[in-house]
């Protein structure tokens, strides 16, 4: 021991990384959001387009069957649709009618109308969905093809006109696989909501009260799944990435990043996969265990001029500065761990390094490791570092945004069902936290 006054001379802890303390690069985060796309109304925007039953002017009839057309009625009965992977499979039966001119004999012949039974054919129609880079459905190669398995007899004569009623039925499929082809974007545009989605995960998130700790998402990518049929309803899903970041202070600015080009997604499960680091900057802590300890220590002619709080692997070194009957630093070593019970980054096994500890014989039960931990932990563990807290904001403020409207008839829903910490370390100037939250959330479109 130094004579009162003496100034110590005790060097710093000479530390070196310990292997497999390091925390790697935090994979991206991804939001996938399904999306289920019912084939009615599919099935509507088809029925629109071939209604359920129509008749032929003369002249309609004439541009599709040439001059021996005069009247070409059908009904239609309801539509069946299927999906295999990305393509709409259509099933439509009718019954029909018709009138045909007799070049050789003169005047009119008929087949279908009473006292004969309307005669059947069936269409065939089939297309494949795809997205396209303005966010809206589209189809290509449809194909349409009509099946007539009652032959059209003519009353007179019993001329075979079928080979003539498929040609009309087959100019109807060509109008109609146009209007089809046109009518499909028009079923889903996405666009409005991933709009809304990527600008609302450009704006930081505050994590407490005081809005001092601030979550930024930071997205880089946005894609949309493959359309594929399952069930009754076509489904596929926004996908977006992006690279979450902690950050303490004043809030950071927003980002001004346009939607980027739409993307294709791979099939992927869905869910909510976010890694984030947390971190507790030693300034901060070392700021806050000052402010906690410094002053005269009871029952010592001690007091506490200063507390310095750093990492290196999983270890924290802890400098205290003291002036009285001993003038200088002492230092201390701990581990450093996250406490999953109260949620909070503390320091254990914290003990003199050896030559603070020879110092120290006389003034340990005032100044002992036991007085500098609780100090420490309050330093990890209150006010705006509070690691459990912020967790719960975290939770609170992500699942608000995925319960919301996103723009007329479209809204998300979720929840972030787990929050987990996948490792814990430190940087140049922090203790690192790194946090996985997990959950589920999808579109709903009306």
């Amino acid at each position: 021991m130094t004579a009162c006054g003496g100034h110590l001379e005790i060097p710093e802890p000479s530390l070196q990384p310990r292997a497999g303390t390091v925390l790697t690069p935090a994979e991206p985060a991804v939001i996938v959001l399904p999306i289920s796309i019912s084939l009615g109304k599919i099935r509507s925007a088809m029925s629109a387009q071939f209604p359920a039953r129509d008749s032929l002017t003369q002249a309609q009839c004439v541009s599709l069957g040439g001059t021996i057309c005069h009247q070409y009625v059908y009904r239609r009965d309801s539509l069946e649709l299927r999906m295999n992977g990305d393509r709409v499979d259509l099933l439509a039966r009718l019954q029909y009618r018709g009138r045909v001119a007799i070049p050789a004999v003169g005047g009119l012949a008929s087949c279908g109308y009473a006292p004969e039974n309307m005669k059947r054919a069936e269409l065939h129609a089939g297309t494949a969905l795809y997205w396209r880079n303005d966010w809206r459905l589209a189809s290509r190669n449809t194909s349409m093809s009509a099946d007539l398995p009652d032959k059209c007899e003519v009353t007179l004569l019993k001329v075979d006109a079928t080979p003539l009623m498929k040609r009309i039925i087959d100019g109807q499929l060509e109008k109609l696989r146009q209007q089809l082809d046109s009518a499909i974007p028009a079923l889903a545009d996405l666009r409005p909501s991933a709009d809304s989605l990527w600008r609302t995960m450009l704006q930081p998130i505050a994590l407490d009260s005081a809005s001092t700790v601030w979550l930024s998402l930071t997205p880089d990518n946005v894609a949309l799944a493959r359309p594929l049929g399952r069930s009754d309803a076509l489904t596929t899903a926004v996908v977006i990435t992006a690279h979450p970041r902690a950050s303490i202070g004043s809030r950071p600015s927003a980002e001004r990043r346009p939607l980027p080009t739409l993307g294709l997604a791979p099939v992927q499960a869905s869910g909510i996969h976010i890694p984030v680091d947390i971190e507790l900057p030693f300034a901060d802590v070392s700021a806050r265990a000052t402010q906690i300890m410094k002053g005269e220590v009871p029952g010592a002619d001690l007091t506490v001029d200063d507390v310095k709080i750093w990492g290196v692997g999983d270890t924290a070194v802890v400098k205290v500065a003291v002036h009285g009957t001993i003038n200088g630093d002492l230092f201390m070593l701990g581990r450093v761990q996250y406490d999953t019970t109260v949620r909070q980054v503390l320091v254990t096994e914290l003990k003199y390094t050896l030559a603070s500890d020879s110092r120290m014989s006389r003034f340990k039960a005032s100044l002992g490791s036991f007085r500098i931990k609780r100090a420490l932990d309050q330093a990890t563990g209150h006010g705006k570092l509070d690691v459990g807290t912020q967790l719960d904001s975290l939770r609170s403020q992500l699942t608000a945004q995925l319960n919301r409207p996103l723009a007329p008839g479209v809204a998300v829903s979720g929840a972030v069902n787990t929050i987990r910490i996948s490792g814990l370390a430190t940087s140049n100037t922090a203790f690192v936290l790194r946090v996985v939250l997990d959950g589920q959330a999808r579109l709903s479109i009306q």
